[in-house]
């Protein structure tokens, strides 16, 4: 035996009762080739990619289950010939991934009571794991901080290097202008020279 997840979208305009018995149906089929349904649960009605047979909405049911390769083809029929079934898919997967819970439809209001307490167990693990990274942060953050005065020490040290050297410079090239400077005597040597 195999074990195999069925996802099938159903006409949206059905109401409770008659979806009920499109998921009976398919439940019988897997029982009469001898498969067994481990997980069944109602996704509820949700907005398509893109249209299908003209419909925006589906009823999305997932559908976990136990059955021999061989009559795969004929649950897959079943549900391709049925014409409340807008698409399905049908996936292997191991025995590890089969989820916990009920084999029967649940009404979709009490699908919804188990989602919120699903999310509330959710929300109250996430809450632990935020403070354990807020933990981790500071202590990060301290020894960061650590890191950046050390830095900045290093910086001040180099900015007052490039003070100094700067200054050093602007000595030198004021000296250079200095000497390129011709002095008086040079002068008036030169004028002497132009004269004659």
């Amino acid at each position: 035996m195999n074990y195999y997840e069925t996802v099938y979208i159903i006409h949206p305009a059905l109401q409770e009762g008659r979806l009920k018995d499109i998921v009976n149906k398919f439940h019988k089929k897997l029982e009469d080739d001898k498969g067994e349904v481990l997980y069944i649960t109602n996704w509820g009605k949700k907005k398509l990619a893109y249209p299908i047979d003209k419909q925006k909405y589906g009823t999305y049911i997932l559908c976990q289950y136990s059955i021999d390769g061989d009559k795969l083809k004929t649950i897959a029929q079943e549900l391709e010939l049925n014409p409340n079934v807008l698409r399905f898919l049908i996936t292997k997967i191991d025995e590890s991934k089969i989820l916990e819970g009920s084999n029967e439809l649940i009404a979709e209001a009490d699908t919804s009571k188990i989602k919120q307490k699903e999310k509330e167990s959710t929300s109250n693990t996430e809450k632990n794991k935020s403070t354990d990274k807020e933990l981790s942060v500071n202590e990060t953050s301290s020894s960061n901080e650590e890191k950046s005065s050390d830095e900045s020490s290093i910086d001040n040290e180099e900015e007052s290097l490039n003070e100094s050297s700067s200054d050093n410079e602007k000595e030198l090239t004021s000296d250079k202008k200095d000497n390129d400077k011709p002095t008086a005597d040079e002068d008036d040597n030169s004028s002497d020279d132009n004269k004659e």
